[in-house]
């Protein structure tokens, strides 16, 4: 430590002041550790993701990471920040800019660039079609997955009011309310004294993907010990009780809406799983792509069965309760027009929506699960860059010989695609190049998310009095050094992703 302070403090014999390790010490670490990401990323195919969020000081705040497109030990591709710009106005030409200014900072090649990830917003579009498009000829475009389940989740959440406003009034009871709290966790700890530690309700937040429908699941399980506890609450407060525990008491002492909150909350709780499901693996580093639109198609279908059998679907989660027949009706129809709102919604998505749908659709051709129902010409695969040069008797051994073969002699029918088309590289030194280029492109701007709120980290309303170029190095050396700790592994799922409401999305800023 002494010979530390002494090479990068003046005065090392003391106690440094933080400006003399940011002036002497943070320029040099971020330099070095800058060329490091250069070499690091030289000469590979990579994926660039990026996003706009604003900071505390009111500017527009554009962070720009690269994801060299191949796997680490773990299975995942790591996506690596190496610039945060300050924009003075954020619209599709300045953030083009930005985008074209990092990657020739990083001598990325422009036929390296395979993938752009972004959100839904109108500006991110046109920033590719306008601009990015034209330079990068083998790249594509690709919007969120798990920002569009997002919005398909809130397009099945939305008919619930009734549910929604309990949920609201669950989390406002516990607002700058710390006895509450205590008292709330004892009371859980009492009621299931094997379970190891009670907690509270997850805050079913706009900003965080997963929270409404994990809050869902947790109201689901433990509704039946509310109207208990809120009684105490009343005892306890007296005349003085706030506004939500009033109205949690008014709602929970009707029987009726007592008991439509629990069919409400139960059917919901069921219901999600699949959209859960979805949103967690949509999350997730480790790729997915030639999976994503069977994922989309099997999500359809599961839409248009329980909108259309709605009754027979939610049959068991009225059981054991004195529902009368019109709050039933008009729960069963809250169920069909969030089905089919959710439906509509997804649709959007499975079209004009989602830029990349075709390439999504086209890029299973790459593993051979799915070629018994894939085109068998080369011509048919009009949207994966650089498909129409393969050779047709590659092709035709792929599809017709190995494919099969190697389907064959799974185990369950799954075939790795690394070893496969790794050992394919001589026999089909085409196809098998480009199989590696696409088949693992990455569908989500999650770690995008994630460096947004690793920036509110670094810069919070507590802590402004940081320089642009410190500011920057910070985020870079905390986000990337996270990365190559492992540190990620414990929050990949954990993403605060700003504004996602559908008007704000679609709107040119999306915050």
């Amino acid at each position: 430590m002494r010979k530390f302070l002494f090479e990068n403090v003046t005065n090392g014999g003391a106690i440094p002041g933080f400006h003399q390790l940011q002036e002497k010490y943070l320029g040099n670490v971020y330099l070095r550790e800058k060329e490091a990401l250069r070499k690091r990323l030289a000469k590979k195919p990579v994926a660039v993701i990026f996003d706009e969020a604003p900071d505390v000081e009111g500017r527009c705040v554009l962070n720009i990471l690269i994801a060299p497109l191949e796997k680490d030990e773990s299975g995942r591709i790591l996506a690596y920040l190496p610039d945060t710009v300050f924009l003075e106005q954020c619209n599709h030409s300045t953030v083009s800019v930005s985008v074209v200014k990092c990657l020739q900072e990083y001598y990325i090649a422009n036929e390296d660039v395979i993938v752009f990830d972004t959100d839904n917003a109108a500006y991110m579009k046109k920033a590719y079609t306008a601009a990015l498009q034209s330079l990068f000829p083998n790249s594509l475009h690709v919007t969120c997955m798990a920002h569009i389940m997002n919005l398909i989740g809130d397009a099945f959440r939305r008919p619930f009011d009734q549910l929604n406003a309990f949920m609201l009034s669950f989390s406002q009871m516990f607002y700058h309310a710390g006895s509450r709290k205590r008292r709330y966790l004892q009371f859980m700890s009492g009621k299931h004294p094997t379970r190891q530690k009670a907690t509270m309700a997850p805050n079913p937040c706009a900003t965080r993907w997963n929270s409404w429908f994990s809050a869902v699941q947790y109201h689901s399980e433990h509704f039946k010990l509310y109207k208990e506890f809120i009684e105490m609450e009343i005892k306890v407060c007296g005349s003085s009780a706030p506004q939500s525990v009033e109205r949690l008491h008014e709602m929970l002492q009707n029987e009726d809406m007592a008991q439509r909150l629990q069919v409400q909350l139960s059917i919901m709780a069921d219901k999600s799983e699949c959209i859960l499901q979805l949103l967690d693996i949509f999350q997730s580093r480790k790729p997915i792509t030639t999976k994503v639109f069977d994922y989309f198609e099997d999500l359809q279908m599961n839409f248009t069965a329980n909108k259309e059998l709605q009754y027979e679907s939610c049959a068991e989660h009225f059981e054991g309760l004195d529902v009368h027949h019109a709050a039933k009706t008009h729960i069963l129809n809250l169920v069909h027009l969030a089905y089919s709102n959710a439906e509509e919604k997804l649709t959007k998505y499975m079209s004009e929506g989602q830029p990349a749908i075709n390439f999504l659709r086209e890029v299973r051709v790459f593993d051979p699960r799915y070629i018994s129902f894939m085109e068998d010409s080369v011509s048919g695969y009009t949207h994966i860059p650089g498909f129409s040069a393969v050779p047709n008797d590659e092709f035709d051994a792929y599809f017709q010989r190995l494919g099969p073969a190697a389907l064959k002699a799974s185990a369950y029918g799954v075939v790795d695609l690394d070893v496969f088309w790794d050992e394919l590289l001589e026999r089909l030194p085409f196809l098998s190049a480009l199989a590696k280029r696409y088949k693992d492109v990455i569908v989500n701007s999650a770690d995008a998310e994630r460096s947004n709120s690793l920036y509110k980290l670094v810069l919070s309303s507590r802590r402004r009095s940081i320089t642009n170029s410190n500011l920057k190095a910070l985020v870079f050396l905390y986000h990337n050094q996270r990365l190559t700790s492992g540190v990620f592994e414990r929050d990949e799922l954990k993403i605060d992703c700003g504004s996602d409401s559908e008007d704000e999305v679609e709107d040119s800023l999306d915050t």
